[in-house]
């Protein structure tokens, strides 16, 4: 008498030789099927309907497999374009003056330097907190009330060259605190990748690309000296004319 091995059995049997498998692939299914209809019971064989159930049950798994991997594909290469697109815009900025979210300040070797902020909806009082590299609070000044808006603060002239961070703090009616966006500006000078993103180099600050807020125009008369102070200027070489009289 010939025993009938049902397909739950099977299965086992196939699972506990692949305990390391976590996915049925076509190669395993189409094993199992074939096993099924050779051990089935004659007495009672598999019909064709539960048969066809079964391979279209496996045929909708595996198109929505191959349409999550297109998928996938699809998108790897979106962001593929993206960053592409994203490094050809920061190229272009070099030598541009940027407005960035960020809270870093360079002050100058001469001079006094000057923040942009924007301060949310009613303003309110203000207050500076200036940090050295170290962190270090190095300044603390009094703003008064500050209205609503972007504008421009200017730094204490005492302090020294270097690149700080700052904040500013402003508090409305009822002592409630006012949102504030403080930027970083100046003019690129390098552009490269760090931990997967495009940073824009700024004298010795950074500022992600992603952080951009404002690109000012470029002024045509500026010579590439003055848009960036690290550039260097090499003289060409003068030519040498060799006199046709004068033997080598």
């Amino acid at each position: 008498m010939i025993s009938p091995t049902s397909s739950s059995g099977l299965a086992g049997a196939y699972s506990g030789t692949n305990a390391g498998r976590t996915q049925l692939g076509r190669n395993e299914f189409l094993t199992l099927l074939v096993t099924q209809l050779r051990n089935q019971d004659p007495l009672s064989p598999l019909q064709p309907h539960e048969f066809a159930a079964q391979l279209a049950q496996f045929s909708s798994v595996e198109q929505l497999t191959q349409l999550n991997e297109e998928v996938l594909r699809q998108a790897d290469s979106l962001e593929l374009t993206a960053l592409l697109s994203k490094t050809s815009f920061s190229a272009a900025l070099l030598g541009r003056r940027v407005l960035a979210e960020g809270n870093q300040v360079t002050v100058p070797e001469s001079g006094a330097a000057t923040v942009r902020i924007e301060v949310g909806a009613g303003g309110g009082h203000g207050k500076l907190v200036v940090k050295d590299s170290s962190g270090h609070e190095v300044v603390s000044r009094d703003l008064g009330t500050l209205p609503p808006g972007r504008q421009t603060l200017t730094l204490p002239a005492d302090l020294a060259p270097g690149t700080y961070t700052y904040e500013v703090k402003v508090t409305g009616p009822r002592d409630a605190a006012v949102a504030v966006t403080t930027y970083t500006a100046g003019i690129v000078d390098g552009v490269y990748f760090k931990n997967g993103q495009i940073v824009l180099r700024i004298g010795a600050m950074e500022v992600p690309l992603d952080c951009v807020a404002e690109i000012e125009t470029a002024s045509p008369q500026a010579p590439a000296a003055q848009l960036i102070p690290a550039a260097q200027l090499i003289p060409a070489a003068e030519p040498t004319v060799r006199d046709p009289h004068r033997r080598a």
